[in-house]
């Protein structure tokens, strides 16, 4: 009887060693069957979960965010602006392993931005991330808690842009936890002085 194998179990392994490989060897140098050695398969059988390089590239971004997605935009409605204030500093309060990630990130996958459908992965999570910070404005500002002259989908887009900055910031700068926590509060701060009506 053949062996039953959990396709998304077998990609997210075949993942994990590209990550591996890609950050040994860099990229470009980087080759399929490289990959396939790392998993343990042949190259052969890697084809059958990946066209190419470009592909695994795409699926490791794709489950990168859908992460993150699942992380940060699970929860309710905020019940006032101090709670809404404190999901931003919980996205943007990127620990250690994370922000080594963000240089892996465009170590790795700065050349896929020229790919459409690579900057259309990305693209989309922000989309999601603005929309769903648009929904908690507007819900606060039913509650008057936000001024009424705020456009929520366009707020919820920008601070999506700042918290995407923020974190940048701190992976590829190598900011010090204490640094970047003062800036987060700054920041933070200053978000919340300005949409606040009191």
């Amino acid at each position: 009887m053949p062996k039953i194998v959990d396709r998304e179990e077998m990609q997210d392994g075949i993942l994990d060693a590209a990550m591996i490989v890609f950050t040994e060897r860099g990229y470009h140098a980087a080759t399929i069957a490289d990959v396939a050695e790392a998993a343990g398969l042949g190259k052969g059988t890697l084809y059958l979960y990946f066209d190419n390089k470009e592909a695994m590239t795409e699926a490791m971004v794709e489950r990168h965010f859908a992460g993150l997605e699942a992380r940060f935009m699970a929860t309710a409605l905020p019940e006032d602006l101090k709670a809404f204030i404190a999901w931003l500093d919980q996205t943007m309060n990127v620990q250690e392993d994370h922000a080594k990630f963000v240089r892996m990130f465009f170590e790795i996958f700065g050349p896929s931005f020229a790919s459409e459908s690579f900057s259309a992965v990305v693209s989309a999570f922000f989309e999601k991330l603005g929309t769903h910070y648009a929904r908690a404005l507007a819900h606060l500002q039913k509650a008057g808690a936000v001024r009424s002259d705020v456009d929520p989908r366009l707020l919820g887009r920008s601070l999506a842009s700042v918290v995407d900055g923020m974190i940048l910031h701190r992976g590829l700068f190598g900011l010090s936890r204490q640094r970047y926590a003062r800036m987060r509060r700054e920041t933070l701060d200053v978000i919340a002085k300005g949409i606040t009506t009191d």
